[in-house]
């Protein structure tokens, strides 16, 4: 039975043979990924995308024809690359040696783990596959991360659909689907420069959500000097070559480079990233960070020096008392009673410091000469 029709999407399945359909180098489910061969897209996809137990399945129980691919004309398939890695594996020897995989051996093979045809669905072009493709994600077992629809979101704006349009296929608001596209946007500027995602010293999948975070504080815009609208979109070339190596900075920040042994210093993205966006807007701050690569000791300097005694004495004033509440626990150790006698030696040295620096009333009486 033929699925609903969408604009430019047949409504009807046609059945065709796996060797004739080509693999998607475009594919926005691997976004992180530039690929320049099919044999680079199918090593990818054994790897990062479990084909291996696809394959096992397929040669156990055989090929379900349950579910079309959706392809272009020409064969390339955009929604089904997965799935037809599994079969191309199966099917072809000269494909398994090329990429170095090796067949599971099932005894006995189903008889139809290798079907002469499969169900496709082709598409006028991509932007007529979108919507079907969108809505499936959303709703289907294996949901995109948020660099793959980022990824999906950027590349229909830049079609010419609207953020509006694009947020309803999605099922996410207009500043959802706004900061996705952006992040993308900004990631391709930085890779245009040089930055390699694959260098990252962040996990698997890539954290775009830092960027797009980012990317909406007015201080990083500009770091970044762009000067678009809070409510457009970021195009890549926004960012120019004035500003490019703070982009590649900010970038290094975020998410390390590893080839430079450099980590990234966000550990977790609150307070993390609040703390990067306040020190990069403070000219001491990013100068130590730049120099010193610690977030921590950079955002310290956000704080006047008066301000942070304070605070430090207050937490050492909290930390006494409640050693003092629970020293009903002492077990008479004498190393734990040395650790207290300096503690009240260091006390004292602090109290005669903070006094010393008091004003003296009658100092300045005290070089006056007597009267006679």
């Amino acid at each position: 039975m033929a699925e609903a029709a969408a604009p430019g999407l047949d409504p009807q399945i046609t059945q065709v043979d796996p060797a004739k359909l080509k693999f998607d180098l475009r594919n926005f489910r691997m976004a992180e990924e530039e690929f320049g061969t099919e044999n680079e897209v199918i090593s990818h996809l054994i790897e990062e995308y479990d084909v291996n137990e696809l394959v096992l399945s397929i040669l156990t129980a055989g090929w379900l024809d349950y579910e079309p691919l959706i392809a272009e004309r020409d064969g390339t398939v955009i929604e089904g690359n997965r799935r037809l890695a599994a079969l191309k594996l199966i099917a072809d020897p000269e494909l398994r040696k090329a990429v170095g995989y090796s067949l599971p051996k099932v005894d006995p093979e189903n008889p139809n783990a290798r079907p002469s045809t499969i169900g496709v669905r082709y598409s006028d072009n991509r932007k007529a596959a979108y919507v079907y493709i969108g809505f499936k994600h959303i709703n289907g077992p294996f949901k995109w991360d948020a660099l793959a629809k980022a990824k999906f979101a950027a590349d229909w704006v830049a079609e010419g659909h609207d953020i509006e349009l694009v947020g309803r296929t999605l099922g996410d608001s207009h500043n959802t689907v706004l900061r996705l596209v952006n992040g993308w946007n900004v990631l391709q500027r930085a890779r245009a420069e040089g930055f390699d995602p694959a260098d990252a010293t962040t996990s698997a999948p890539f954290p775009i959500s830092h960027l797009y975070t980012a990317l909406t504080r007015p201080d990083i815009r500009k770091y970044l000097g762009i000067n678009t609208s809070a409510k457009e979109v970021i195009q890549p070339d926004a960012i120019d070559k004035e500003h490019t190596q703070n982009l590649l900075q900010l970038m290094s920040w975020l998410y390390g480079q590893r080839s430079k042994n450099e980590a990234s210093i966000i550990k977790t993205q609150n307070p993390d990233l609040g703390n990067l966006v306040r020190v990069i807007a403070h000219d001491a701050a990013r100068e130590e960070l730049v120099a010193n690569r610690d977030l921590a000791a950079a955002a310290e300097l956000l704080t006047p020096s008066s301000e942070r005694f304070e605070i430090v004495l207050r937490q050492a004033a909290r930390a006494c008392e409640d050693a003092l509440a629970a020293s009903k626990d002492y077990d008479g150790s004498p190393t734990l009673l040395d650790i207290v006698n300096n503690m009240g030696k260091t006390i004292l040295t602090l109290r005669q410091a903070m006094q010393a620096s008091k004003p003296d009333p009658l100092s300045a009486f005290a070089d006056a000469t007597p009267k006679s």
